[in-house]
């Protein structure tokens, strides 16, 4: 045992930040919330590059504006 509290791969629920139901921990949404993105935005939110901090941020910011998730548009 590596001494971790849960096992790896276990489901550790943590809210979605746009509709505060449970999500998997490591996923930036739910996936109801997902889908309702559009596909550029979607495949923009899943690169893994030096701009995916901000990529989240942009989604961050407007979740917390309070926008609805399938106006967002990833601009980096």
């Amino acid at each position: 045992m590596t001494g971790r509290a849960t096992p790896r791969g276990a489901y550790t629920a943590s809210p979605c930040r746009a509709c505060r139901t449970p999500k998997p921990s490591r996923f930036y949404l739910c996936g109801n919330c997902w889908d309702q993105l559009t596909p550029a935005t979607r495949r923009a939110l899943k690169r893994h590059d030096g701009q995916a901090l901000a990529r989240l941020r942009q989604l961050h910011t407007h979740i917390d504006s309070g926008l609805p998730l399938a106006d967002l548009e990833i601009t980096s």
